[in-house]
């Protein structure tokens, strides 16, 4: 599948209830065959997980933002008795969470693509960056434009690099840039 398939799906995430989680908290996953996909922000929760933006330290993954930490922790467990997935995606704090999900399932000794739509930054350290190097998991991870949320907070860091695609709706950083549908057109979708 090509990226933006991935993305497609993650737009799905936000209209269909979720495999793993409830409905109207930070913390969804999706099965779509093969394909885990986190949601991304849509409800008060979700939002009071993304302003949770304290460190807390995860042994072997370094530091963390604490609300991405706390959201993922709520659905790991349910999340990791599931089969091994093909590939991970996720748009916004789904993107985050999809980031976490990945680093985990290679600490367990299986290295799973991830699909990082617009994600906001989640490391404190280096650590998760070597997670990602050391196992060699494969990482598309985006910002469409100049989308303002991948750049959020700004004293944390993104585990890989992101891939610049589209182009900026205004000159500065801005929201309008982050709507996955925005990404699914950058993407050619």
């Amino acid at each position: 599948m090509k990226p933006v398939g991935y993305a497609l799906l993650a737009q799905l995430a936000y209209t269909d209830a979720p495999t793993v989680g409830q409905p109207d908290s930070a913390s969804r996953m999706h099965v779509y065959g093969d394909v885990h996909c986190f949601r991304g922000t849509d409800d008060l929760d979700s939002l009071l997980h993304d302003f949770d933006v304290a460190v807390t330290d995860v042994p072997g993954m370094g530091k963390l933002h604490a609300g991405f930490w706390s959201a993922w922790q709520a659905i790991r467990d349910a999340c990791l008795a599931l089969p091994v997935p093909s590939a991970i995606t996720g748009h916004s704090l789904g993107a985050a969470l999809a980031i976490l999900c990945a680093a985990e399932w290679a600490l367990r000794g299986h290295v799973v693509p991830v699909y990082a739509f617009e994600p906001p930054r989640l490391c404190a350290d280096d650590t998760l960056a070597h997670v990602y190097r050391d196992f060699a998991i494969p990482f598309y991870g985006t910002r469409n434009g100049l989308d303002i949320v991948t750049q959020v907070p700004p004293e944390l860091s993104h585990a890989r690099p992101l891939t610049p695609i589209g182009t900026p709706s205004f000159s500065l950083d801005n929201l309008t840039d982050h709507s996955i549908d925005r990404v699914i057109a950058a993407l050619g979708g």
